[in-house]
This record gives structure tokens, C-alpha cells and sequence, in this order.
């Protein structure tokens, strides 16, 4: 199918989220204006503002609520193709339709007002996750690929309501986000064709709009806890998950929309990771501070034989995306942090 041709405008929506942000870079870097919703305007001027030395050029539409009806009728008019990154990450929802409506709604929304008003696009990538590819009544070690769904979380939320595991009601989430969006190009039919990014833990230096650490988006809080001494010594070794770079992450939507032969699911993971890897890097980088637990740079290979490991190989090769190493994503994001909020 066509991908987008140089200079072409690209919508992407929820700009001002941790990955989103990224992307909105790597878009304008390789020349690729870039129009952006947000939900406020100080969000899409902070935004303005942070990339005005851009190669291409940056503007922002304002969508207070992505479920609403229409709510992406008039951002869609004009663009040649989308990056749908508009989606609730967090494991807090009391109810799961906190979660589903927003995610499932914001989803096909964007594909009916491109349906509605500019049905020729070239193509759409949509932020997915290895929350919609993830197995739990498998247990570790496995191996996941683009051919696996997840078939327990929205039994489990169908079953328990809002007893059950914020866990399952975020992958649930984005398990019916993924499913509505195929079904709905199945159904359809439409003119372009459609790309899904399936990231797991994402982590790497923030860009977008962070005023505390309390605001901070849930894969960096989570490495931000572990930095400002939150967990104790007999935690580790806290096996994490995977993880990918932000970097890589936002490069593989713009791969996603750039390479003609990209189609269907695309896990972009760098593979496992632990929270004894935060703490190894953690020490090195900065031993002085206080109540990091200390790590044990021996205990990683073992780590990653018992993890489940989710398959970046396709991401890799096709999309061509060159995985940045654990160390230097660390690194650059502890960094970040230090130089933003302390300690």
C-alpha cells in the first residue's frame, strides 16, 4: 500500500503525551509538518514553543474529549496521514469504562470523522501495547509475536466489574482499542490501510509537559520511584517486564507511515528488563545518593531467561528501527529526572 510522500502533513493525536511528544519530533525532523491535538491551549502552545526550531512546521488543534462524537472531524480535514496516539495510560480507573471508552471510542472516532471528511488519506498508525498481546494464563518464560492476543483480560473484566486488577482493565483497554480498529477496517474497507505500534513498558527522558513528579506519566514514575529510594533492598530482584526507548518508540510510528511494505502489528520492544537493572544503573551513575537498593549486575541473565520475552525482530527489520541499548535509555532518563525534579 502507499506511504506518505515527503513533506506530507501528518495528524497525531494526544501530542502532548510522553510518547506522542517524541513522535511529534521525529515526524518534524524528517520534515513531516505535523498538526497535533491537545486538550488546552497551554498544552499546545508548551508544545509550540518546544519544537519552533524545527526542520518542518508544527500547529496544534484542540480536542477536549477524544470520546466524544466528532471530536476529531475538523483535525482530520486537510492531512495526509495519522499517528492515533490519544489513549488513557494508568491503572487507577475504579471502573473499566473509565478506560474503554475513552480508548475504544477515541479510536474508531478518529476513523469515522476520516471516513466523514477526508477518506483519502494514505495511512494510519494507531498506539497499541503488548497489553493486547500478553497471555496471563501463560506463565513465564514465553515467547509473544504479532500472532498473539490477549483472551484473559476482558473476560476478567466482563466477570469481576470494577473489582477487577487496574491491570486488567488497562489491557483490556487496549485489547478492545486494537480489536474495534481492525474490525473497523474489515468492516469499512477504507481507501487507506492501517499500522499498529504494540509497545511494552516504554522509558527514556521526557520532553513533554511534566510540572512535578507527581504528574509524571506511569512507565517514568515508575523508574522515578525507584530513583528517589521508594522501594527497599529485599524487592530486588523485581523482575519488570519489557521495556523500548521513547526515541524508538516514536521513530517506529514514523517508519510505520514512511515503509510501503509496513502492515498489521508491530511489536517494538528491546526486550526484558528488572527493576535490578534500574538499580545497577542507578549506583553507578550516582552513589551518593541516598536509599537506592543495590543492585546485582550478575543476576541479569538469569532475569531474562525467566521473563517473558515479547519479539521486536519484525519492528527491527522491517520498520528498520535500530534498538537503543538499556544502559544509554537509562542513562539519559535518570538524567533527565535528576535535572528536572532532584534529589
Amino acid at each position: 500500500m502507499p506511504a506518505i510522500k515527503p513533506g506530507s502533513l501528518v495528524l497525531v493525536t494526544g501530542a502532548s503525551g510522553f510518547i506522542a511528544a517524541h513522535a511529534v519530533g521525529a515526524f518534524l525532523d524528517e520534515g513531516y509538518p505535523v498538526r497535533g491535538t491537545v486538550r488546552s491551549q497551554d498544552k499546545g502552545e508548551y508544545l509550540a514553543k518546544l519544537f519552533a526550531g524545527k526542520k518542518a512546521k508544527f500547529e496544534y488543534a484542540i480536542v477536549k474529549d477524544i470520546a466524544e462524537d466528532g471530536a476529531f472531524d475538523e483535525a482530520v480535514k486537510g492531512v495526509d496521514a495519522v499517528a492515533h496516539m490519544a489513549s488513557p495510560y494508568h491503572f487507577d480507573a475504579d471502573e473499566p469504562d473509565e478506560l474503554f471508552v475513552p480508548a475504544v471510542n477515541g479510536t474508531v472516532g478518529v476513523l469515522n470523522s476520516l471516513k466523514k471528511n477526508n477518506p483519502n488519506i494514505s495511512r494510519i498508525v494507531i498506539t497499541s501495547s503488548v497489553a493486547a498481546v500478553i497471555n496471563s494464563d501463560i506463565k513465564p518464560p514465553h515467547h509473544f509475536d504479532e500472532k498473539d492476543w490477549n483472551t484473559t483480560s476482558i473476560p476478567a473484566c466482563e466477570k469481576l466489574g470494577r473489582g477487577a486488577t487496574g491491570v486488567d482493565k488497562y489491557r483490556a483497554s487496549k485489547t478492545l482499542a486494537e480489536k474495534a480498529f481492525w474490525k473497523w477496517i474489515e468492516d469499512n474497507k477504507p481507501s487507506f490501510d492501517g499500522v499498529t505500534v504494540n509497545p511494552p513498558l516504554v522509558l527514556g527522558p521526557i520532553i513533554h509537559q511534566v510540572d512535578s513528579p507527581e504528574s509524571l506519566n506511569t512507565s517514568v514514575a515508575n523508574f522515578y520511584s525507584w530513583m528517589t529510594g521508594k522501594h527497599k533492598q529485599e524487592e530486588l530482584p523485581a523482575q519488570g517486564g519489557n521495556w523500548i526507548d521513547v526515541r524508538d518508540c516514536a521513530l517506529a510510528h514514523v517508519r510505520a507511515l514512511e515503509v510501503p511494505d509496513a502492515s498489521g502489528r508491530f511489536i517494538c520492544s528491546n526486550g526484558p528488563f528488572s527493576g535490578n537493572d534500574f538499580c545497577v544503573t542507578l549506583n553507578r551513575l550516582y552513589p551518593d545518593l541516598p536509599n537506592i537498593p543495590k543492585g546485582d549486575a550478575s543476576q541479569r541473565e538469569k532475569l531474562v531467561s525467566e521473563a517473558y520475552f515479547f519479539d521486536g525482530g519484525k519492528c527491527a527489520k522491517v520498520l528498520g528501527i535500530k534498538y537503543t541499548p538499556l544502559d544509554k535509555c537509562l542513562e539519559d532518563m535518570a538524567r533527565c529526572l535528576k535535572e528536572k525534579f532532584g534529589p
